[in-house]
């Protein structure tokens, strides 16, 4: 501060100073004010954010079918709004404590994390074991500064190899029970943060009550010993006297049996008609085959009655029979006959004629036989195959049978295994004009190049990459493999060479919520142009969320990625959507291409082709296997086509190869 001039008078000096500490307080005053705003401002936007989630997944449960889905969408919404790479939901079994996966997760980098992901599926984690564990056992939240070192945590050695670092897992509770984990993980150091977990909090909250409200009429089930509808014992009573009888085996193990009963045409009844007349036919039906069960067991010879059986509900239209002390091992498949034979008169309620039927499973105890959920596991297969095989039918379980289930839960590994090791190829098969046979692009292919089992077509391994989530990493790959494959190609040819390849987009990849922005990084990465690539997308995913898919679509579109409607006329034809959805091709599914001989088929690839013509949409006719076809289509106005008849899919070499320059 500069001093007074001698002149100035005392009093007016000491006014100005006044005045100088007023102004400098009142500066203090201002920052602190606008300091304090900045905060509130901030706070309130991160308030607001947290609310926003809060509402979102609150809706979405309340909207849930079951409660999976609740917890699927939950942790999807977790993880992108607040960053965390993975997430994942394990329902607790009430009866053990144990957490286990049930295919709620998501992964911001699906590839990168596929071990991390993997063992989180797979593991099964005991209260107090583990990071679930130990939220079950305490109920309690649990942060993880770092999982790489916490002795307590099964997965840390995938952990550090995924770059997993932080992590936090919260219990979803249904009154004082645990009924569910949600865990969440980041790749970055995390401190612990009370206001994400109180919101964690509310969010489990939620959660709690969707599982509370879906769990309300199975809790009535099954808190008593006895079904509420047919007065059957329910899963509970079978499983203490299935085991029970199990203890009482001897030696060899030889006398028991359990049959598992799965009602044919049932839902149908329950769709058709209502649940009122679903719940006569149970009871009618539970009468009939209580009393053959009876009647079977009264019928049998004097030294092999014996044996004691209980028919038992275990949800829905499943039945199980239990036979205990049995002595005749041609028994379960007499009583097998017998249920079918009750089945054989149409059932009377209220008035009403049902007909239904029943698949049934068999197995029998033996030495093989280590507890009794093994043989109602090896029943309940023989069940499902006795469904394959067609209405009406018995299957008793056999190694065969068993074997084959273990190969499909191996290939599920070996798939896996398939995804770390690079063992996927692409196949490309050429799209061509109908007039002139010049090749247009390609569809790629994807083909496993099995260690020992050489070639694998997708219908060897789709449908169970399907089942267990991992199709998601399998269809990634495509779109990266194919992009780099035109890169190759566009780097080899730079002169006038525009072919395109077609990419199958699996339902799961397209439901996955970055999905587009996966597309845009695969492309900056590959440096392939945009335009030159096109994901099939099917009709059934389509109409799931039209509104998401045209969101989806519409970027695509954007980047100058040209979109296909698959299998157009096969599932949920509707104008309306076709009019609303920015697809920028057909394809006609090869069913009709097979029919064309038939009247109907032409009538509905005609319809196709007009419609198209009239939306401005290319088609392409997928399937033609002769000249016939390819001649009915050439006459209808189709332009472009592929199949067996054009070029069967080749490895990428020999499919660029027969490229010609002239691009249409």
């Amino acid at each position: 501060m500069k001093p007074f001039s001698p002149d100035v008078p005392d009093e007016a000096q000491a006014r100005i100073a006044r005045l100088e500490r007023q102004l400098l307080r009142e500066r203090k005053a201002r920052e602190a004010a606008e300091a304090i705003a900045e905060k509130g401002l901030r706070e309130l936007y991160d308030s607001q954010q947290r609310l926003s989630l809060i509402q979102r997944i609150t809706e979405a449960a309340n909207s849930a079918k079951d409660v999976r889905i609740a917890l699927s969408v939950a942790v999807r919404e977790v993880c992108c709004q607040m960053g965390w790479d993975f997430g994942n939901a394990l329902l607790v079994d009430p009866a053990t404590g144990e957490a286990r996966a049930c295919d709620c997760w998501y992964a911001a980098s699906p590839q990168r994390l596929a071990d991390f992901v993997e063992a989180s599926r797979r593991i099964t984690f005991a209260p107090h074991v583990g990071l679930p564990g130990r939220v079950v056992a305490s109920a309690q939240p649990l942060w993880i500064d770092d999982t790489r070192i916490d002795d307590n945590f099964l997965r840390r050695a995938v952990a550090r190899e995924c770059h997993i670092v932080a992590g936090c897992a919260l219990p979803v509770m249904v009154g004082r029970d645990v009924v569910a984990v949600i865990e969440f993980f980041s790749r970055t150091a995390l401190p612990a943060n009370e206001e994400l977990v109180s919101t964690l909090r509310q969010i489990a909250v939620q959660l709690g009550r969707v599982v509370e409200r879906d769990r309300a009429r199975a809790a009535l089930l099954h808190d008593a010993l006895h079904d509420a509808l047919t007065g059957l014992p329910n899963r509970v009573l079978l499983k203490e006297r299935s085991q029970a009888a199990f203890e009482r085996l001897p030696d060899d193990r030889q006398g028991l049996a359990l049959l598992v009963i799965d009602l044919d045409g049932f839902k149908l009844i329950n769709d058709r008609y209502g649940h009122h007349a679903g719940d006569g036919v149970l009871v009618e039906v539970t009468s009939r085959f209580a009393k053959a069960l009876e009647d079977a067991r009264l019928a049998q010879p004097s030294q092999h009655q014996g044996w004691r059986v209980m028919l038992a509900r275990t949800g829905g239209d499943e039945f199980v029979a239990l036979l205990d002390g049995m002595s005749d091992p041609e028994t379960p498949q007499r009583l097998a006959q017998a249920l079918h034979g009750v089945l054989a008169t149409p059932l009377v309620v209220e008035g009403d004629h049902f007909s239904v039927g029943a698949s049934v499973g068999i197995a029998c105890s033996g030495e093989d036989y280590a507890e009794v959920d093994q043989i109602l596991r090896d029943a309940d297969l023989a069940m499902y195959q006795a469904k394959a095989n067609g209405r009406g039918g018995t299957v008793v379980f056999s190694p065969a049978l068993g074997a084959r289930f273990r190969n499909r839960v191996a290939l599920e590994r070996e798939i896996h295994d398939a995804i770390r090791h690079e063992q996927f190829v692409l196949h490309y098969q050429p799209i061509r004009l109908l007039g002139s046979g010049e090749t247009l692009g390609f569809e790629a292919l994807v083909r496993w190049n099995h260690p020992t089992r050489g070639l694998l077509d997708p219908g060897q391994f789709i449908p169970a990459a399907e089942e267990t989530g991992l199709i998601v990493f399998i269809g990634d790959w495509v779109l990266r493999e194919a992009c780099s494959a035109m890169a190759r190609f566009y780097a080899s040819h730079p002169h006038n060479m525009r072919p395109f390849v077609t990419v199958n987009v699996a339902p799961q990849q397209f439901l996955q919520p970055h999905f587009a922005e996966m597309v845009r990084d695969v492309l900056m990465e590959t440096a392939v142009p945009p335009e030159t690539i096109r994901l099939e997308v099917t009709e059934g995913v389509a109409v799931i969320d039209a509104e998401r898919t045209g969101r989806v679509l519409g970027q695509l579109r954007e980047w100058g990625v040209k979109t296909i409607l698959d299998d157009f006329g096969t599932g949920y034809s509707s104008l309306s959507y076709l009019n609303n959805l920015p697809f920028d091709s057909l394809k006609i599914d090869r069913s009709f291409i097979a029919s064309l001989d038939k009247e109907r088929s032409r009538n509905i690839v005609r319809t196709i082709l007009e419609l198209a013509r009239n939306l401005d949409l290319t088609v392409v006719a997928e399937g033609i296997e002769d000249e016939v076809q390819q001649r009915v289509l050439q006459e209808m106005g189709c332009v472009k086509g592929q199949g067996y008849l054009l070029g069967r899919p080749v490895a990428e070499e020999a499919a660029f190869a027969q490229f010609t320059p002239k691009q249409i």
